[in-house]
Formats: structure tokens, C-alpha cells, sequence
């Protein structure tokens, strides 16, 4: 699983928890509902064919095409070895399967948390934070679950398919600055982070300028033990929410002001 970009610790009793938790599926499901809408506004700018044209599937050319292709290959290349067991030649077929739709993953990781009978490893879901990725196709924890075991020849096929569509993404966002720009204006940050968990694939995270915080070890761990469910969501830190800054705003009162 992906590791965890810096959550910090919040101390709150079990009642507040509750209340945490309540506010955390509210702010999480309106703020992807959001996301979706402006993905689907935006759908256009995230299409490979913008970057690769005909090797693509389009119908036109792009300049550049070629040597974003070669690009590819050689991130590809530096793949294609164990754990991925795939084709060593990256072949142009393959792009033409890159999928249209955009999809959101939530971000999910581990950690061993101490208890009194040892150890337990605890699965956490960041309510702000997404991974994006072209679909149809494997989504990321199908991907995960396919390193897992040993794989058919279809399932390496779908596998690989996965990895290619992650190489296209990460490589349009990395050139795409204003799109970037647009989605912060948005309140929402565009990075690029290795996924441990896919062998350092470099994967599309999508972000929420709300922060969320995890309460002390002892309060998940009596959490989970009382859920059955060795699972956690971070929470959103309602103060923050309150204190949040408006740079357009501060941007127009600095023109007034200036």
C-alpha cells in the first residue's frame, strides 16, 4: 500500500471521534462529487491524443509525438524487469488501449500500529486525497492484488495495460503546468508520487487543500478492535476547515490595498 503523506497527530475523546467521523463522510463524498464534475468538464485536456496524436488513435498529428513516444519507452524500459515480468519492447498498439474515462482511487496505506497483544496492521484511506488513473482497466487495488499472485498470460497482459496508462497520465500532468495551475485554483494539487506498493510506479495524486489529521494509537486501535475492521479513515480537521485562507480573495484585496 502507498505510504502516508504527512498526517499529523490530533488528541480528541471517543464522543468527538464520532462527530469527526460524521463531518469526514459529508466534507469526503462532496468533495469527490466535486472532483468529478470538474474532470468531467476537464475530460479533454487529460486525453492522450493530446500529447501523441495518431500513435494514439486520433485522427491528427501532434508535434512532438515521436519523441514523447520514445519518452515513453524509456520509462517503460526501466519497468519492464521483475516484479512486472512484462514485454521488454514497448510496443505503440498498446497506447490505442489507453482508456478515455477518468477514474479516482482513494489513497490507501499501512502502518503497524503497537497494541497489547503486539503488532497490528492497520489499512488507513485518506478522505481528501486520490489517486488518478485512466480507466477502463485494473484499478489500483486490483493492480495491487495482481503482484500478489502468480499471473496468466491475460492477467500479465492487464497488468502491463495498467502500467502503461499510469506512464501516460503521469507523463501528460508533468507536462502540463496550466492544467496544474487551474485545478489549484480549484483548491485541488496535482503531484507525482512513487507507489511503493507498485514497485515505485510514479502514480497522479490528486489533493484537497483540506488537511485531516489521525487521533493517538490507542484511540484507533480501540476503534478498529470495536469495529471488527482493521481499517481507518483520516479525519478532516474541521478547525482547519474554518481557518482556511481565500487567495483569490487576498489577491484582489492586495490589487485594492496596493
Amino acid at each position: 500500500m502507498a505510504e502516508t503523506l504527512a498526517c499529523r497527530t490530533k488528541t480528541l475523546s471517543f464522543e468527538q471521534l464520532a462527530i469527526a467521523r460524521k463531518h469526514t463522510q459529508a466534507i469526503s463524498g462532496f468533495l469527490e462529487k466535486q472532483l468529478y464534475n470538474y474532470l468531467d468538464i476537464l475530460r479533454s485536456l487529460f486525453l492522450p491524443e493530446r500529447l501523441l496524436g495518431k500513435i494514439a488513435g486520433a485522427r491528427f498529428d501532434v508535434p512532438g509525438a515521436d519523441k514523447a513516444l520514445t519518452e515513453l519507452q524509456e520509462s517503460y524500459r526501466k519497468l519492464a524487469g521483475k516484479p512486472f515480468d512484462f514485454p521488454q519492447e514497448f510496443e505503440k498498439e498498446w497506447l490505442v488501449d489507453v482508456g478515455a474515462r477518468l477514474d479516482l482511487h482513494r489513497w490507501e496505506y499501512s502502518r503497524e500500529i503497537p497494541t497489547e497483544s503486539g503488532k497490528r496492521s492497520i489499512l488507513f484511506t485518506s478522505p481528501t486525497r486520490w489517486i488518478l488513473a485512466y480507466g477502463p482497466g485494473h484499478s489500483v487495488s486490483q493492480a495491487l492484488q495482481a503482484f500478489t499472485r502468480k499471473q496468466d498470460r491475460r492477467g500479465i497482459d492487464q497488468l502491463r495495460q495498467f502500467v502503461v496508462n499510469a506512464l501516460v497520465m503521469q507523463f501528460l500532468i508533468s507536462r502540463s503546468s496550466s492544467l496544474a495551475a487551474l485545478l489549484s485554483d480549484l483548491r485541488y494539487s496535482l503531484s507525482l508520487n512513487a507507489h511503493p506498493g507498485l514497485n515505485g510506479l510514479p502514480v497522479v495524486v490528486i489533493q484537497s487543500q483540506i488537511t485531516t489529521f489521525l487521533p493517538p494509537e490507542p484511540l484507533i486501535v480501540a476503534a478498529t478492535e470495536l469495529s471488527g475492521v482493521s481499517a481507518f479513515i483520516e479525519l478532516i480537521d474541521a478547525d482547519a476547515v474554518r481557518q482556511m485562507p481565500d487567495p483569490y480573495k487576498e489577491h484582489i484585496l492586495a490589487l485594492i490595498t496596493g
